[in-house]
């Protein structure tokens, strides 16, 4: 995702302004997305979420990412995983 929608900071903060690394946050995201119903985001949409590829994303893509990368940040935070 271009830092015109999205700040870094924006996508890796999570509860109690904790940080994650990237790594860590789109493994959470993408493991809790498995468990939700309906069809899986292309891998390429992910890569273009957290910035590791540059095009476009459809907007059910990128609900459903949203979705899954708020879920990871309350998941890794209740974990217990460090902040950066």
């Amino acid at each position: 995702m271009c830092s015109d929608c999205f700040g870094d900071e924006d996508l890796l903060v999570g509860a109690a302004g904790a940080t994650f690394p990237p790594e860590q946050l789109a493994a959470a995201a993408r493991r809790i997305e498995t468990d939700m119903c309906g069809e899986l985001v292309p891998s390429q949409a992910w890569r273009i979420y957290f910035g590791a590829a540059s095009g476009a994303v459809g907007w059910r893509e990128m609900e459903r990412m949203a979705r899954c990368v708020e879920a990871a940040r309350v998941l890794l935070s209740l974990e217990g995983h460090t902040s950066q």
